[in-house]
């Protein structure tokens, strides 16, 4: 690994450890607020999996906008690494819990945490290779890895107040979608 790569070790181990704990608080913030609407921008509306990957995605975007920049790296790798590892942390938190509930046919809490920490370290190691080996990966990757940024902000960004007839956005228990109704 280059030199600078222990720099960018430390700060993805930061990242991962600010995406777990800020990602736990918007779990519910929006109840604490009050249903503030703007508050479901970034926080889980509900306890359907859609609002759950928002709880990676926005801690994880903040720390990309934040995070000091190792030597020889720019926002834009950065950008670009988490447009990558933040959708497979998204797939990793989607395909391990349904896999898991439709063994057990229902979830467990503790489980639930261990998946979301899990995909969160997992995302945060693939972003630091990505980092790390920046200069040997091929522009393509680092123009995917941006596009796939820009989607995943849209997304984010929009099906909580849009939500699809999907059951990604069905909260299991309660069959809601999308953002509670007034």
């Amino acid at each position: 690994m280059p030199e600078a790569s222990s720099r960018i070790v430390w700060l993805e181990a930061i990242g991962a450890i600010l995406m777990i704990l800020l990602g736990s608080g918007l779990h519910f913030a929006f109840v604490l607020l009050g249903s503030w609407t703007p508050m479901a921008l970034v926080a889980a509306v509900n306890e359907s999996i859609w609002e759950h990957l928002k709880l990676a995605f926005w801690p994880g975007l903040f720390w990309a906008c934040l995070m000091p920049l190792p030597p020889r790296l720019t926002r834009r790798d950065v950008f670009s690494a988490k447009g990558v590892s933040l959708a497979i942390t998204a797939i990793l938190i989607v395909i391990v819990f349904t896999a898991y509930t439709a063994i057990f046919e229902r979830n467990f809490l503790l489980i639930d945490i261990g998946i979301f920490v899990a995909a969160i370290c997992i995302g945060q190691i693939v972003s630091i290779l990505l980092l790390a080996y920046e200069d040997q990966i091929p522009a393509l990757i680092h123009v995917f890895g941006l596009v796939l940024l820009g989607v995943q902000v849209v997304a984010f960004s929009t099906l909580t107040f849009f939500p699809l007839n999907h059951w990604l956005f069905i909260e299991a228990q309660s069959g809601t979608i999308g953002i509670p109704a007034r």
